[in-house]
């Protein structure tokens, strides 16, 4: 949990998508604590009432899940603050030039950061990805970028998280890390590798 900019306290979470859109939600905690009779919206699932499945901010079709990169895809774009539904804090999808699988691991650093408010791990390419935009209850989904990551020499990690299993392995052919992201006691971001079990601090410059 964090507090916003008007100090309420939200939890914030991942939801791993299918093809779609990869996110980050959030709710207000009092939401959650203050009703436990009604069950927030984040529109997962095929909707009772409607028929439609979503991810993100998108109508997806009927598919089989374990079909990587196609199904189940996208129908069009659901209305933003659509009435029932929390959308995302932030979601991303995928490219033909960026080879994300699924978001691994977020973080809500509270030191060692300028700007960012947020930042979130990929699976697969190793990057971190982050946003400066503070949640805000009913936004739109806030900007994303992915975050130009260096060493501690300032050596820049051309393939993100994945040169660092290369550091640390040598030659073995295959540098997926699996990153998670977690906080250390006094606040800053910090990763740990499950690849090679070791852990670095995050520091915006």
């Amino acid at each position: 949990t964090k507090s916003d900019s008007h100090g309420s306290k939200y939890l914030a979470f991942m939801d791993i998508g299918g093809v779609t859109a990869e996110e980050v939600n959030a709710v207000p905690l009092q939401k959650l604590l203050d009703d436990s009779s009604h069950i927030e919206n984040f529109g997962w699932g095929r909707n009772i009432d409607d028929g439609k499945a979503r991810e993100g901010t998108f109508y997806v079709t009927a598919g089989n899940g374990g079909i990587l990169g196609t199904e189940p895809e996208c129908a069009e774009n659901a209305p933003l603050g659509e009435a029932g539904f929390i959308q995302p804090w932030v979601q991303f999808g995928r490219t033909l030039d960026d080879f994300f699988y699924a978001i691994s691991s977020l973080a809500l650093p509270t030191a060692g950061t300028n700007k960012l408010k947020l930042l979130w791990s990929e699976f697969n390419t190793g990057k971190i990805l982050g946003t400066d935009e503070m949640f805000v209850e009913g936004a739109p989904p806030a900007k994303s970028f992915k975050i130009k990551l260096y060493n501690a020499d300032g050596e820049m990690l051309e393939n993100g998280l994945n040169d660092l299993v290369k550091e640390e392995l040598g030659e073995v052919g295959f540098f997926r890390g699996d990153p998670r992201l977690f906080h250390f006691p006094d606040g800053h971001a910090g990763v740990f590798v499950e690849r090679t079990g070791a852990l670095y601090k995050l520091t915006e410059m």
